[in-house]
């Protein structure tokens, strides 16, 4: 079934007898029109069933009330839940996203930077965690002036406006949870280095043990890269190095559900000989067996907040703040009690 054809101001203004300008005056409300001619045309806009179109509309305005959003990986839970707070808060002001995502491959980003361009977006929204290694299409995006907002992300030197969650102190907190359930050997995955979120939970994981007067030691440290096989991985070599880890703190739940598996092949049992801090809380973290503790990040409202400010600059309304951290929060379940 096809799409019926579109009415026209031209169908309206041969049917009301009047010219194109006349409807247009109708329409927008400027201009002298005699009553009686307005409320013949308006009677046959309701008849027709006739709307404006936006395209021609943004032209005149130079607004399209569309806005761009380029993201890393849409199956990716943390960007799945900033874009849905994003498109939520967009549409309570009558703006609306066209996403796009780069599967993790930043040599992407300038292609859809030309796609949205093309399509007139009024601002663009950058859902990526870590600084690319070449960002000069978005640098040049800012000094053309394009309204621009990012979640976790910065560009050194540029004017930008970010969103982001405190991951330094959500580091402070899980491992405050590990020190608080006595545990003094306590060693952390943590995701890939280049990654900003990844190494400001390092620093706040760092900060709370010595806070706690416990010495920092990198030899019970291991990296990987947010994934399942990463963090059990991990966790097998970190017990290889250290037998008498009781602690662990992993930068993401993914890599700790993976951890808690090594654990438990190792027939280390949690949270009685390793307790266990992830970060996130994916929905799959309270079913674990046992239920993971791990630190919320409000990703939701970063798309919210995003948005918002996308949104104030584009009507050219500046921030109070050019940055803006959300507090996470730990949650506490069985994993780790303390």
């Amino acid at each position: 079934m096809g799409f019926a054809k579109r009415v026209t101001i031209q169908d309206v203004a041969s049917k009301a007898g009047v010219s194109r300008q006349t409807v247009s005056r109708v329409i927008n409300g400027k201009g002298e029109v005699s009553g009686r001619t307005r409320e013949r045309v308006l009677a046959v806009i309701q008849e027709l069933g006739y709307r404006p179109s936006e395209i021609a509309r943004s032209l005149v305005r130079h607004k399209t009330n569309t806005l761009g959003l380029i993201t890393a990986d849409f199956s990716d839970y943390f960007f799945t839940q900033v874009i849905v707070g994003a498109e939520a808060e967009a549409r309570r002001h009558g703006y609306f996203f066209l996403l796009c995502s780069t599967e993790r491959n930043p040599a992407d980003e300038p292609e859809y930077l030309r796609l949205l361009s093309e399509r007139q977006v009024d601002g663009v929204l950058f859902a990526r965690p870590s600084t690319e290694p070449d960002s000069r299409h978005l640098a040049s995006l800012i000094r053309q002036g394009v309204p621009c907002v990012c979640t976790a992300y910065r560009l050194p030197g540029e004017s930008l406006i970010v969103v982001d969650v405190d991951n330094e102190l959500g580091g402070r907190l899980a491992a405050g949870c590990l020190l608080r359930a006595g545990r003094r050997r306590i060693g952390m995955i943590t995701g890939p280095p280049h990654w900003l979120s990844a190494r400001n939970r390092w620093r706040g994981y760092r900060a709370a043990l010595e806070e706690g007067g416990l010495p920092y030691d990198e030899g019970i440290i291991a990296f990987g890269d947010w994934s399942y096989e990463s963090g059990y991985a991990a966790m097998k070599a970190l017990l290889e190095e250290e037998p008498a880890l009781d602690g662990l703190f992993a930068h993401n739940d993914c890599m700790a559900i993976g951890a808690m598996r090594a654990l438990a092949e190792c027939g280390r049992r949690v949270p009685d000989d390793v307790a266990v801090v992830g970060f996130d809380d994916i929905p799959v973290a309270a079913y674990c067996n046992p239920p993971l503790s791990t630190v919320r990040q409000p990703m939701r409202q970063v798309g919210e907040l995003a948005a918002r400010l996308l949104i104030d600059a584009v009507e050219g309304r500046n921030p109070e703040r050019k940055e803006v951290l959300l507090e996470p929060e730990l949650i506490v379940r069985q994993s780790c009690s303390g």
